[in-house]
Order: structure tokens, then C-alpha cells, then sequence
């Protein structure tokens, strides 16, 4: 009898753990699946960031997480249907990047409980993505940039002290042009320097059109906003031949030539906001996560420096981030 009973007790604890390896587990095994809308390449590096902070958490691509990307939408008008083609897959989050595709991701999210994380947005309020940073309701949150592009204004004639009348493209009805262009034309009177603000359309070819940019202006600079950054090569070449600094809010674009910059990283971006992705995923209410603020940095190029004539102080390197030797 009591041979009978081990033997069905070493049965039963034999049928438990097997039972334990092999069933699925739901939870922790669970492939989360995350769609990307972006507008523009120039936020390629804010998605890799992006990835590469959600791995370090215990996210590996193909693994605990798919990504569905379909490429960055060439044009606003395409964002709709990139994000329509993401929604029919059902995702459990959406990451999108950056002002344009926020806005929206938000309008066609409302109401499906599909939480969003954008990185980066120059200025969620004014944008109408968010009401509130603090407490962001609803189903979005993310990173905003600083309000520091008067901070760059004046960074570039810490640089070039010389610099009394920047040229600054912009898109017209765009938000975070907008928002950018109020930062600058608050700080211009300031830092002692006159704005020739010029419209720039999807169409715009300064390469060709030379009279884009006017004879007179002492520098270009770009806000934050997709298309005029996208245009970024074009921008360098022109400032190449004209020997003109330029100052943008990327790293990544003080790397392909811009003279210099105030701003950030996006694949720092990316990975800040990787670590908000986890804790929606984890459960965690998009109420309970303030929109964050990414950090700024000064950027320098040594290299376009010395093309275009321009020396720089000791003490304005010392205080670079980021220098392009």
C-alpha cells in the first residue's frame, strides 16, 4: 500500500513539473507588439535608441517584441494611411516620432486604449497632443523637448560673435515651426541679432532657386521641425559655398556639417523614451507618467569651422558636449 501511494505521489510531482516546463506562459512570454509612425528620416536615430533601450530592459527584437515599420512617411498626407495600416495590426503600443506624427497618432488612437509614446515633440501643449505635461490624460504621453532654441540663438553668436542677421526656413501652419519661431523671435531682441524669416515648402530646391536664402544674412538657422530639417544635406552645401555658419538642434546634423548646434541627441531621445514604453507595457497608466523633458547640449563641427573660415574660442569649446574634429 504504501509502495502504491509513493509511486502515485512520484507521478504526480513528475506530471507538476512537466507540466510547469511546458505550458505557455502568458504573461512573461508575451511578444509585445509595437508600431512606429514617423515622418521623415530625420528621426531614424530617435527609433534606434528607441530599440536599443527597450533590448537593454528585457525587450530583444523578435523575442518579447515586434516592431511594425513601414519606413518614415514621406509626407504629412501619408501619415493617415501609415497610421491606419498600423492600427489594423493591432498593436499594444505606438511609438511615434516626432510633432506631425504625434498629432496624429493622438486622433486615431482616441478612444481605442492604445497607449503612445512620442519622442520627440517640441511643445505637446501648444501642439493639442497633451493639456497638461504634469498629467497628461487620455492615451499619450512621451518626451518634449526643451524650450531652449532662443538658448541656441544665442549659443551661435557665442560661436561666431560676429553674427548679427540669421535666416530662418520654416514651414508654414506647421506647430513645432511655430513653436520654434516664438522661442526665437522672444530671444532675438535679447541676444542682439535680426530673424529674416522666409516660408519653405515641400517643393523648395535652394540648390536651384539661389535667391532663396538673400545676400546679407550672416548665418542660417533651422528650427524643429521635420521638413526643413530634412533637407539638411541641401542646407550644409549651401552653407559650404556661401561660407555660412549653420546651427541646428541635432547632433546628428553637426555630424553631417552643420557648423554648430543647441539641442539633442535623438538616440538619446529614443532611449528615454524606451524606459516610458516599458512601464506602459508593464501595466503602468499613461496617466501616471508626466511628459519628460530631454536634455540639451552644444555641438560643434571643427572641421566646417575651418572650411568656412570661422575661428572658435577655447572657451566656447570647453563648453561644447559634442565636438566634430
Amino acid at each position: 500500500m504504501r509502495k502504491s501511494v509513493l509511486t502515485a505521489g512520484v507521478l504526480f510531482i513528475f506530471f507538476a513539473v512537466a507540466v510547469y516546463l511546458f505550458m505557455p506562459f502568458d504573461a512573461d512570454e508575451k511578444v509585445h507588439k509595437i508600431g512606429v509612425l514617423q515622418f521623415t528620416k530625420n528621426n531614424l536615430s530617435t527609433f534606434e535608441g528607441f530599440k536599443d533601450g527597450l533590448k537593454e530592459l528585457g525587450y530583444p527584437e523578435g523575442d518579447k517584441v515586434v516592431y511594425f515599420f513601414d519606413g518614415p512617411a514621406p509626407s504629412k498626407n501619408d501619415l493617415v494611411g501609415y497610421m491606419q495600416k498600423l492600427l489594423d495590426r493591432k498593436p499594444d503600443l505606438i511609438f511615434a516620432s516626432p510633432t506631425p506624427a504625434a498629432i496624429v497618432a493622438k486622433k486615431m488612437t482616441a478612444g481605442t486604449g492604445i497607449p503612445v509614446v512620442f519622442a520627440p515633440v517640441n511643445d505637446p501643449v501648444s501642439a493639442g497632443i497633451v493639456k497638461d505635461v504634469r498629467a497628461p490624460a487620455g492615451n499619450i504621453t512621451g518626451v518634449r523637448l526643451s524650450a531652449s532654441d532662443g538658448r541656441r540663438l544665442l549659443s551661435l553668436k557665442d560661436v561666431v560673435p560676429s553674427v548679427n542677421n540669421v535666416f530662418v526656413p520654416y514651414s508654414p501652419g506647421d506647430k513645432s515651426a511655430a513653436a520654434s519661431l516664438r522661442m526665437l523671435e522672444d530671444a532675438a531682441p535679447k541676444v542682439g541679432v535680426i530673424l529674416t524669416k522666409k516660408p519653405f515648402y515641400k517643393e523648395t530646391n535652394i540648390l536651384v532657386d539661389k535667391s532663396y536664402v538673400p545676400d546679407g544674412v550672416d548665418a542660417i538657422l533651422l528650427p524643429r521641425e521635420g521638413l526643413v530639417m530634412s533637407r539638411i544635406r541641401d542646407f550644409v552645401t549651401l552653407c559650404l559655398e556661401r561660407k555660412l555658419p549653420l546651427s541646428t538642434p541635432r547632433y546628428k546634423q553637426v555630424e553631417l556639417g552643420a557648423l554648430t548646434g543647441y539641442g539633442f541627441n535623438g538616440y538619446k531621445i529614443g532611449r528615454q523614451s524606451a524606459r516610458m514604453a516599458h512601464m506602459l507595457l508593464s501595466g503602468a497608466p499613461v496617466s501616471s507618467l508626466p511628459v519628460e523633458t530631454s536634455e540639451d547640449y552644444l555641438f560643434i563641427n571643427l572641421k566646417t569651422a575651418g572650411k568656412i573660415g570661422v575661428d572658435i574660442s577655447d572657451e566656447i569649446l570647453r563648453q561644447a558636449q559634442e565636438i566634430v574634429r
